[in-house]
């Protein structure tokens, strides 16, 4: 496994953070870089203990749940890219290590290059589908779900958790609320265009991404098919519950259900892992069907996941849809890169206090920059 530990990863800062305090008079402190080692205040918790592992692989992250000796002290999130574990501390880092793939990228980031990197990762900005929205909803569900246990760790992080969601709202707002919706949903609609009208869609999967992408699939009837008929049916609850005149049918369980289903959709939209065997006998039903036309789009499968697709010319897979979308205008470009560089920005204020809109004057920023 490749691994690397930076305390920060923009696009062109690396900055070994230490903070200590300036006198400037009675009663007005500003902090100055010096060093890796050193306290950097946010409220009641020191910035510097704060620890982030990021694992990329090409495959989701499929390691056991967090063993024994990390306990409850790991706040870990599972995407279908990445996984991303937040921990106090350098000696949790090699019981969290455990909790990753042996295969992949492993980056480790420290203090505020780790809540830089967090504020990224909820603004989108480290996903493939730069600047995708779904991925905040994910993280604040995963938030959601690690506090509701009332570990000691999410008592510690709960004083910064709710400012660093405000920071990312505030960051998207302010630069990519004008790029217009860039979301799994809605890339999925334009691809499939008129098609969508054009017959039944099959929606395979009832987790987060199936559920951000079926309120876009509007149209023609949808059909949902998850291994556990249970989920699809709270996802139809759900989608009737917005929309009640649209038609939305649940599947049976059991893999002859979902293959009779594929012989009659008319498109097919996969939010679950790659499964050679399964997607297989996917693609035999897919060409049994009567009817030709239609679109296969497996959210599931980068590039180099398509074996059994390769001969389907009506085929796309998430690595392609991602590089459909890499043509990014002028605009689009540099309003990412200043979202990036507000991360940063930040993640400094907040390392001078815990309210990132209180006033700070040029000095406080340019005493980050003294590297």
């Amino acid at each position: 496994m490749a691994y690397r530990s930076l305390r920060d990863t923009s696009a062109a800062v690396v900055m070994p953070l230490r903070f200590i305090a300036r006198n400037w008079g009675s009663g007005h402190d500003t902090a100055m870089t010096h060093g890796p080692h050193g306290t950097l205040a946010f409220g009641s918790m020191e910035l510097r203990v704060l620890n982030v592992l990021q694992w990329r692989g090409a495959h989701a992250a499929t390691a056991a749940a967090p063993e024994a000796d990390c306990g409850q002290d790991l706040f870990q999130i599972d995407t279908c890219q990445r996984r991303v574990a937040v921990m106090f501390g350098s000696e949790k880092l090699e019981p969290a290590r455990r909790q990753f793939p042996a295969d992949g990228a492993l980056e480790h980031f420290e203090g505020a290059g780790a809540y830089a990197f967090l504020l990224r990762f909820c603004c989108g900005l480290e996903s493939k589908l730069v600047a995708e929205s779904e991925i905040f909803g994910q993280i604040k569900q995963a938030w959601r779900d690690f506090s509701g246990r009332g570990s000691p760790l999410a008592k510690q992080l709960s004083p910064w958790i709710q400012p660093l969601f405000q920071d990312a709202k505030e960051i998207r707002a302010q630069y990519l609320g004008s790029l217009g919706s860039v979301s799994y949903g809605s890339q999925v609609r334009r691809l499939l265009g008129e098609e969508v009208d054009s017959g039944p869609t099959l929606l395979v999967g009832a987790g987060q991404l199936a559920q951000a992408v079926a309120p876009w699939l509007t149209g023609s009837e949808l059909w949902l098919w998850n291994r556990t008929a249970t989920r699809a049916r709270e996802l139809a609850l759900e989608l009737a519950k917005r929309s009640p005149e649209r038609p939305v049918r649940v599947i049976g369980e059991g893999a002859e259900a979902e293959l009779t289903a594929w012989r009659g959709a008319h498109q097919v939209v996969i939010c679950v892992p790659p499964e050679r065997q399964a997607d297989q006998a996917r693609v035999a039903a897919w060409r049994e069907r009567l009817d030709g036309g239609g679109r296969i789009i497996h959210l599931g499968a980068g590039a180099e996941g398509a074996a059994p697709w390769s001969n389907l010319p009506e085929f796309v897979s998430l690595g392609a849809l991602f590089g459909m979308l890499q043509a990014h205008s002028e605009v689009r470009r540099r309003q990412l890169e200043r979202s990036r560089a507000a991360c940063l920005e930040k993640a400094l204020l907040r390392a001078l206090g815990a309210n990132s809109s209180h006033p700070h004057s040029w000095e406080d920023l340019a005493a980050f920059n003294a590297v």
